[in-house]
This record gives C-alpha cells, structure tokens and sequence, in this order.
C-alpha cells in the first residue's frame, strides 16, 4: 500500500516520496529521535504472508547493517508498523550514476574516480562475506563533492522477490525460478548487468559482482550499454553469447583499464579477477599514469596525424556545434523576427533536441504553439513536448513506452498509446495497448481504456476518441468508460486493417484508412453510421488524413511503384478540395510537399514535416549480396528495398523474396540472377513468406484475400492468377514444399509473440493442415533435408534459441540437437552432407556448417564457424530465416542491413531533421483553389 506524508513507522515520519522498484517503494521520511532524514524501503507485501521468508530476511538484514564503510550505504534498521515493514536506510543526496549516464560517455578522471569507490566498495563488502548480485548504476548515488555510496547490498538475495508489475524489464531486478529451463537454479540481479552464470541461473559468488562491475566500467567509458534489446530474454542470451569489442572505448583509455575490462568479463568464472582489491590497484594505477595508453591513442598528440577514430571525434563534436548553432538560429528566427504578415510564409528547417522515434507520429497544438512527439533521450522512448519559442524538448513524465500523440480539440490534452504488455512493443495490431490520456505539465497519465490496438487515434468535439482497429473502427469517451465499434458488422472485411482515424467537425464522421485484400484506400463514412454503412473510398494508396479549416483534404499518398525497384515510390503530401457534407473529394488531388514523411498542422495554419521521406531512409539501404564460406561479399545488382525471406529456385537462377513483410502492405518479388530482371508476382494487400515448389515452376506464398489469412501458390513465370492451397485461417511465414509425398511444412502461431508450432499440410488432402511438431515452446523455421528424412528446425525449449533434428515424417522417432549457442534458421546443402544455420549474436553472428552422415542414422558432427556477418535478425525476424544457400553450398545469399553494421541509421532512430512552414493556409489555399 502506498503511504502518504504523515505517516509513521516506529519513530520515522514519512515525508514523500523518493521512488519504487523491483525490491519495494522508497519514502524521503524523517527520523524523530536523531533529527535526520533518512530512506525507508517499504518491503512487498508477499514477506507479511510468509514467515520463514521473513525470518530469512532479518538474518540477511543483520548481516547487511554490518557493513560500514564511507563508500556503501547504511542500513540503520527494520521497522514495522500496522503491518508495513520497512528497511531504515542512509539517505543519500545525489543524482545515480544512471542519471550522469543519460548524459554521454564522463571524462576519464571522473570514470577513475567513480570506479575506483565503486570497487573500494565491493572490497569491503566481499570481505565481509555480502555479494551485491545487483550492480548497476541505478544503485550507484554520486555526491555533489563526488562521494560514491553504492546502494541495495544483499538485498537481491535477501528480498527474493518478483519485479513491481510496471517496473521496466530491462531494469528492475529479475528473480525467478524454472525447472524446465534453468535446472532449478535462481535469477538474481539486472539482466543488462548480471553475469553469464546469474543469467543461466547458476550459483554466483563474488566474481559475478566483478562482471557487473566490469560491465558498469564498460559504460561509463564508452557511453553505450554493452548488453541491450527489446526483450529480457534477448538481453539475456546476449549477456551469454555476446564477446567484448574494446574497440568502442575512447582512444584514450589507460592499458590497465583495458586490462581490468577483460578480467572482469571473462566469460569463464574460473578465468575472470576474483578480487574487487585488484580492481582498486588497477584503477590507481591508472589515475597515477594516464599516459598509459594504447599506441594508436599517442597519434592525437600535436605534430602527429590524426587517426581515423580521433579525427571522426573532433568532427562529431564540431558538428554538434554547428547543430547547436543552427538550433539556436532557428529558435531565434521564432522568438526575435517580428510577426509575419498574414501572407507572409516562413519555412524554417529545425533540429530536434533528442531524435524521433523511428517510425511513429507527431502532433502540434491547436494553436501551432507546442509539438509533441515520441523521442529517445538516451535509453527511452517517451513523449517530448517542445514549445515552438523554446530550444528544448521537456520529457512528459510517465509516457515511456508511448506511441502516436494526438490533442485534444482545445490542446489541453494529449492522448497517446503505451505498451500495457510485451506483445504491445512489437505490433500495433496486438490488443497489449493502453489508451491514455494527460494534461502536458499537469499530472500524470490517466488510462481510458485498456488492451486496444494502437493504430491511431482523434479526438473529436464530441469528447469522445476514434482509435483504429481490426475489422473496424473503436470508440472511447474522453473521460473513460465503455469501449464501442464505430462501424457495423460487416462494413469492412473482418481482416481489415483500419488506422489514422480522424474525426470531422461536429464528430458527423470520420476518415481512416483501410488495409485489406483490395490494397490500402482512404475512406471516409457518416457517425453514427448506419446498419448498411458502406465506407466510401476517397484515394488509393493513401493515408493519415485530415481536413483543415480551409477546405482541404490532407493526406498522404504513394506515387505508385518506383521506377526500377520494388514497392511503391515516395510518398507526397497531397491536398484536394473536399465536401466535408457529401464526404467526396471537389477537386483533384495536388501534392504539396512532394517526398514528404510525417506532418502534422494546426488550426492557426503551422505546419511541420519531415523532408525527404525521412521514416523510408533505413529500408532503402537493405541490398542482396552473395557471402561465400570464407565471409567474402559480392554484392547483388539488384536495387535496395526492405526485403525479407529470400529463397533461391532449385536451379539456383532465380530468387524470391518478400518486400516490406513486416509492414502494412507487402508484396512477392521474382528476381533473375543471370539477367537482373524484376518481377512482381503480387500486387496490392499483403502477400509474403515465399517459397518454392520442388521443380521451380510455383510459388507459394502466405496472403490476405477473400476476407481471410490463407496459404497460395502462383506461376513462377507470371502467368494465371493465384490458387488457394489451404482452407482459410492459415498464416504461413516459413514454409518449405516437399516433393515426395508432396505437402507443405509450415509455422503456424502468432509469429509475433514468438508462439508457434511446426505443421504438415499434404497436398493430396481436404486443405486442413496437422500439428507436425507443436509444444509449450516456440518451434519455428523448419527445413527438410533433400532426400527427405530429416526435418531440422529451431527451439526455445531450453530457455536459449537452439537448431534440432528430427525424422521426418515421423518426428517422434528421434531428435537430435545440432547446435552450439543460440541457433536459429536451419538450411540444408543440396548434396545432402552439411546443415547450416545462424548463430545468434549482438554486433555480429555467424554462418556455421554442420556435416553429418546418414547411416545408420543421422550422426551430426562439431558444428563449425564459416563466417561472421552483421547481425541483423530481430525480435521478429529471428523466428523465420532470412537468407539461403545456393545448390551448390558454396554461396549464401543475404540481405546486407547497413542499420546492423553501423554504417546506417539507427532503426530505433527516426528524423532529426523537421520543416517548420507558417502561415502556411496561405500558400495552400494559393496552390490549390477552393471551386
């Protein structure tokens, strides 16, 4: 229970608030008989309904209030009071280092000096026999006089709890129990910051606080985090799998540092430093001969060259400047010019002080004064509210999480969706979504509605909010209460995609756009639509619209397939004259900001966009390229696109592969190696996972068509029109065709939540597919071998992705595991003697080989490493595989990511780069007139 001010436990009057974790809430309270302010953690209520936990827990506690020392906080004592038990704790001043982390990578002296009472501290500690099991730097308080107390020692072990149900994954403590997949061990710590031993659920001693510590030293020099992602278990099997890359670190970084680094993450416990003293006389050392560095570091020394590394610094920080500097013009241009005249339009490109998050929407207030809009300040995606007067963005406290801002008719309110579960972080269509709402500056968020999809949102002059949906349209009052449907039964396909609602003056009706079978349309229908509603389709190709006060239609729209690659074109900001009575367009459609991204307007005639299709810029960099066994690369001449799932053609001259399968719409494209020829198989809705049939003269591939997910096959050559392989409902994203008997291996399951099964749909059969291999676990891209009687394929079932063999078609007659570290998308050699698959890594993973024999039964050997490559495969991705091996198992075509080798944009990382235009009505009404 939270406790409000006034309230007393033993001789403690709580102040405040200070915070809340995974290991309880924290209170500011003040001590009655010393007269001094101290911290009381209020412990879970699950310890007042165990007593032997209990118990367990004062005997750790006594042993924690026995550490003294100037570099640890004190724990005072453990008070109760009604039932609420609290730990009385040193209140310690300061910013966390976690804080001063948001910040960027700290000069050296300052890293030294924090390191060395960080390690000063585990010293002591250790030799009191207490393990931290949770270092991090959100438990390291830096003093205004530079003073570090390392705070929560022990208490991961003493608690033993569960993390708070809000508290970030990435962050909180993680302590759980499995069995089945961790041997019956114990997760103590943070998962970006525990040990690989802490992380398999392995005993841990104090060479696991010396992990942590290496990994906290890590970030402090570097000013990246060494083990991230989206997932816990990702960040999990990365802390397993990943290997250090020292070449992040300043040039500047004394050997013994760089010595200290690679003791404290050895992988190998046996290997890695046992004594936090060791660290201490490192750490001296160093601050004692900073000029101990690398060789390469002394070049930057006046009179000698630059290196690379050195020279891409200063230009960093001279680019900032500049930055900085045109920032400040543009705020000037706002602040000091006079005001335009009524005809006078002003475009002003600007610079946002923390970066877009990539792919989302932005929104400004009804008065053009203020833009919010989903940033990344460091590690977290949350709304940001910048005054167009002002050169900073403030943080909107509690939007973490938050996609696709939208105000209110008076700009009072900002409305948002945010992730209300795991599913939630990696599809919009999902229902793991919260609707909410929040006064900028005032309060805290305040939840309408819970688990919707989050597809956009408007918020009408009725007060009540149209959101997207599937299969239809949602709606949602203002002020909280029951969630309804928009659009009857039936109004648009039950698969429909329905998204970017925006709600007309008076709420007389609404325009979204449709995603179905038919391709994408702007639409547009009456409120309260009637029983025989039928939305009217307003453009092709086209979305986010919104009418203006002037009379014009906004929305944007693809150009249709761009001229020598795959997809559809740029898209344009388009503006047509429109009845908003009759609900149809009075005049054509003209663009007025060609290439544009998102934009957004306000009523008094701002608007601000992104230039040159800034959300399209990191799809367009992904290429083909053939990668042979020794990791050399020979790029493919076929033109960028956001490609998926290639497969090469049994005669290995042709490829098929998806383009955009994980977005909106998605097509099939054929691509002739030998003449560098393209050409679409599908056109229109969405179409991917293709694979080919046994002879390469059909396609198969997944779709969305006659209302319903199905599986479908076309000619290779262009020819006919699709057939329908299975009943309706199947989704099949990995598929392989087997020639004899002929049928189709498929995944089946919510590839998203990663919740799927291995099928079988033979070929000669009603349609209905059978469960081929389907567990608790996730079981996902198989692969039958060439003769036939083999089916390889990958699993979570361990708790670490891994590559399994099995006989096929009876696959409970042996299994087999075939890979080493997290393997994941088996393929095999058409001369039946290698499997390959791909090793899951962070910055890189590998190709490896496989040979195996097949008498008297399948009998795999050392799997072994051929090449490493950017790692590119995602949370999604992971589960299907993106690349394939020419019939001659000399060849592995891949798709070259440069958002995974850093020569890119960073994926996580929209725009930077906004058009400010105002008085823009002016032009608008100039460029196209109102009949």
């Amino acid at each position: 229970m939270p406790l409000t001010p006034g309230t007393r436990i033993g001789a403690y009057d709580v102040t405040g608030p200070l915070g809340a974790g995974g290991m309880g809430e924290v209170y500011r309270a003040r001590d009655t008989r010393l007269d001094r302010d101290v911290a009381l953690k209020v412990l879970p209520e699950a310890f007042t309904a165990d007593p032997d936990r209990l118990a367990r827990f004062e005997r750790e506690a006594r042993v924690l209030a026995s550490l003294n020392h100037p570099n640890i906080a004190q724990i005072h004592g453990l008070e109760e009071t009604g039932g609420a038990r609290a730990l009385v704790l040193e209140l310690v001043e300061g910013p966390t280092l976690e804080d001063r982390l948001e910040q960027g990578p700290m000069p050296l002296a300052e890293v030294l000096s924090i390191a060395r009472q960080i390690a000063l501290a585990l010293q002591a500690a250790h030799e009191a026999g207490v393990v931290h099991r949770d270092l991090k730097p959100a438990n390291v308080k830096v003093r205004e006089d530079g003073t570090v107390k390392v705070l929560d020692f022990g208490l991961a072990k003493a608690l033993d709890t569960a993390p708070a149900p809000d508290a970030d994954p990435l962050q909180s403590p993680t302590i759980t129990a499995s069995v089945t997949r961790m041997g019956g061990g114990m997760i103590m710590g943070t998962p970006a910051y525990m040990s690989p031993e802490q992380a398999e659920g392995l005993p841990t001693d104090t060479r696991g606080d010396l992990w942590s510590f290496g990994v906290v030293l890590y970030e402090m020099l570097s000013g990246e985090r060494l083990f991230s992602g989206e997932t816990v278990a990702q960040v999990l099997a990365r802390v397993i799998d990943r290997d250090l890359d020292l070449e992040v670190l300043p040039h500047s970084t004394p050997a013994p540092v760089r010595r200290l680094l690679r003791r404290c993450l050895e992988r190998d416990r046996r290997r890695r430093m046992r004594d936090a003293g060791e660290a201490v006389s490192d750490l001296e050392a160093a601050a004692a001969s900073p000029s101990e560095t690398p060789p390469e570091a002394a070049a930057g020394a006046a009179g000698t060259p630059v290196p690379p590394g050195r020279w891409r610094t200063r230009m960093a920080w001279a680019a900032a400047g500049l930055a900085l500097g045109g920032l400040a013009a543009a705020a000037a241009l706002w602040t000091l010019a006079p005001p335009p005249a009524p005809s006078d339009v002003r475009r002003i490109p600007f610079t946002l002080p923390t970066p877009m998050a990539f792919r989302t929407t932005f929104a400004v207030s009804p008065d053009g004064s203020t833009l919010v809009y989903v940033g990344r300040d460091g590690r977290t995606r949350q709304l940001m509210a910048r005054r167009m007067d002002q050169l900073d963005a403030q943080p909107l406290a509690g939007t973490e999480g938050a996609l696709d801002p939208f105000f209110s008719p008076d700009g009072e309110w900002i409305g948002f969706f945010a992730a209300a579960g795991p599913a939630g972080r990696q599809d919009r269509m999902v229902y793991s979504w919260a609707l909410k709402k929040m006064q900028i500056g005032v309060g805290a968020p305040v939840t309408l509605s819970e688990e919707v999809p989050a597809l956009g949102g408007s918020w009408g002059d009725d007060d009540r909010i149209v959101i997207g949906g599937v299969g239809g349209l949602l709606r949602v009052p203002a002020g909280g209460g029951i969630t309804e449907a928009v659009l009857p039964a039936g109004a648009v396909p039950d698969v429909a995609i329905c998204e970017h609602p925006h709600v007309l003056p008076d709420a007389r009706a609404v325009l979204f756009s449709e995603l179905s079978s038919d391709g994408q349309h702007l639409k547009a229908v009456s409120l309260p639509a009637a029983e025989a509603a039928s939305p009217r389709i307003l453009a092709p190709f086209a979305m986010r619209a919104a009418l203006t006060p002037t009379g014009h239609l906004l929305f944007q729209q693809a150009t249709g397939p761009a001229p020598g690659s795959p997809g559809l074109g740029p898209e344009n900001l388009m503006a047509a004259p429109f009845d908003a009575d009759r609900l149809e367009l009075t005049g054509a459609p003209v663009s007025v900001v060609p290439d544009a991204g998102a934009s957004a307007w306000s009523a008094d005639g701002t608007l601000i966009y992104v230039a040159d299709g800034g959300r399209r810029d990191a799809a367009a960099l992904q290429t083909l390229v053939w990668r042979d066994r020794d990791g050399r690369e020979e790029p493919i001449p076929a033109p960028p696109g956001a490609y998926g799932q290639p497969r090469i053609a049994p005669q290995g001259d042709r490829v098929v592969l998806g383009v955009s399968p994980f977005e909106d719409t998605a097509d099939v494209l054929l691509y002739d190696l030998a003449r560098d020829v393209s050409t679409q198989l599908t056109f229109g809705g969405w179409n991917a996972g293709p694979f080919w049939s046994p002879d390469g003269r059909r396609v198969g591939f997944a779709s969305v068509r006659d209302g319903s997910y199905g599986l479908f096959q076309t000619a290779a050559d262009g020819t006919g029109e699709a057939e329908r392989l299975a009943a309706g409902g199947i989704v099949a994203l990995d598929a392989v065709w087997v020639g004899s008997p002929e049928a189709i291996v498929f995944v089946e399951g919510d590839v998203v939540a990663a919740d799927t099964d291995i099928h079988l749909l033979p070929m000669d059969g009603d349609g209905v597919s059978e469960p081929l291999i389907a567990t608790e676990f996730t079981e996902a891209a198989p692969a039958v071998s060439p003769d036939g009687r083999w089916i390889a394929y990958w699993s979570d079932e361990t708790g670490r992705p891994a590559v399994y063999v099995r006989p096929f078609p009876n696959v409970d007659d042996g299994k087999w595991r075939v890979s080493q570290g997290n393997g994941v998308a088996p393929a095999w050699s058409a001369d039946g003697r290698e499997l390959f698959y791909w090793r899951l890594g962070t910055r890189t993973g590998a190709m490896m080989a496989v040979p195996y024999e097949n008498e008297p039964t399948f009998t795999p050997s050392r799997p072994e490493v051929l090449f490493e490559a950017p790692a590119r495969l995602t949370a999604i991705r992971s589960i299907i595989r993106e690349w394939d091996v020419a019939p001659d198992g000399e060849r592995f075509l891949m798709i070259r990511d440069a958002r995974a080798d850093g020569s890119g944009p960073d994926a996580r990382r929209g725009p930077r780069e906004l058009v400010y235009v105002g008085n823009w009505f002016t032009e608008l009404v100039e460029r196209v007139p109102i009949p």
